[in-house]
């Protein structure tokens, strides 16, 4: 499917808001993370994971567009993967731009800053209490948003004490 490149369209994509982040799988399994803030700026190999149909980058960022701007409950049939909810999007969204805009280095430095501002209230669906070794009760992530993040944010957890246990409060 080939949509012909529209200008008007093109201004329109680019100026849609969105904050997605969608869990896809590629042909060989790998599990990948794309957060979605601007469509146009996703690149060709993202746009292949998200939309299956569409021959060209254009076709492809127009179905994407039509499909998150017509309603709040994305097709699967149409977007590729699994999207986060928009609770668990907003959350990693800004513990990503709290590690920005703080020019951290590592995850833990935010999860710091956020113990330090008291803000994990902010943070109710993705944080959890995190036991490594001898240190218990450790305010921090779970550990499936801390896979995303270091995925986005394309960091390795580092060489810190591994995970032993965690629980949600």
């Amino acid at each position: 499917m080939k949509i012909e490149y529209d200008n008007n369209l093109y201004k329109e994509i680019a100026n849609f808001k969105i904050n997605e982040i969608v869990r896809v799988t590629n042909r060989k399994g790998i599990m990948s993370d794309i957060h979605i803030t601007n469509i146009i700026k996703l690149k060709w190999h993202k746009l292949q994971l998200l939309i299956s149909i569409g021959t060209d980058r254009f076709s492809k960022m127009v179905l994407l567009y039509r499909e998150y701007s017509s309603k709040k409950v994305i097709s699967e049939s149409t977007i590729n993967g699994k999207a986060l909810t928009s609770d668990e999007s907003r959350e990693i969204s800004d513990y990503i731009e709290i590690y920005r805009a703080c020019d951290c280095e590592k995850h833990h430095e935010v999860n710091k800053i956020i113990t330090q501002r008291n803000i994990w209230n902010q943070f109710r669906t993705i944080r959890s209490l995190n036991d490594h070794r001898e240190y218990k009760e450790i305010e921090g992530i779970q550990p499936q948003y801390f896979e995303i993040i270091c995925n986005i944010l394309k960091i390795s957890g580092g060489h810190g004490l591994p995970l032993d246990n965690y629980r949600k409060y």
